[in-house]
């Protein structure tokens, strides 16, 4: 992700990790973990999932501050709706449709650093 421009601009590292798994499965400490283990100085993490994260990967998260961002299914469907009414006259349907078409179809196979020194 690059913020900012010329000489006020950095890269950013962002690894993300997506679960789609039952609205009221939850998502351990130790799956949180192996994404934290991943990441390297400087970098953040995204954990996004169409269910919960336990109490204790809450805790986890908070007492060891990792640099994650959850994401819940709850809040994914909140920010799907406010998209939708935005943008598509409050057609959830024709909001996914745009979101599937807009993606890239590109996958790059290339590790951050090689992104980070282009």
């Amino acid at each position: 992700m690059d913020l900012g421009s010329g000489l006020a601009g950095t890269k950013l590292v962002v690894l993300g990790q997506a679960k789609c798994i039952k609205p009221d499965s939850l998502v351990s400490a130790e799956q949180i973990a192996r994404v934290v283990a991943r990441l390297r100085r400087g970098w953040i993490g995204v954990y996004v999932t169409t269910g919960s994260y336990s109490e204790p990967a809450q805790l986890e998260m908070v007492e060891d501050q990792y640099p994650v961002v959850l994401i819940n299914g709850q809040d994914l469907i909140k920010e799907l709706y406010e998209i939708a009414g935005k943008d598509h006259g409050g057609d959830l349907m024709a909001c996914v449709d745009a979101l599937l078409r807009s993606r890239s179809l590109e996958v790059f196979n290339r590790r951050p650093e090689e992104i980070l020194l282009d």
